[in-house]
């Protein structure tokens, strides 16, 4: 596989509290020229980073792109 096909991906976790969805949040409103995806995986009842990531209420990130 070349470089060409290669996609990269960071994957963030840590545990309840640790500042995830800031750090998220923080990287969808200042992308510094980069394109962005976001994929959340919540388990549960009550997701809710979902909702505060499509809150995030900047130009930068749309909420249809979340």
């Amino acid at each position: 596989m070349s470089d060409l096909n290669k996609i990269p991906v960071t994957v963030i976790t840590g545990f309840l509290g640790a500042g995830k969805t800031t750090l998220i949040r923080h990287l969808m409103q200042n992308p510094q020229g980069k394109r962005l995806a976001v994929v959340v995986n919540e388990f549960g009842t009550a997701g809710v980073d979902g909702d505060i990531l499509k809150s995030c209420a900047d130009e930068n990130c749309p909420a249809e792109n979340i």
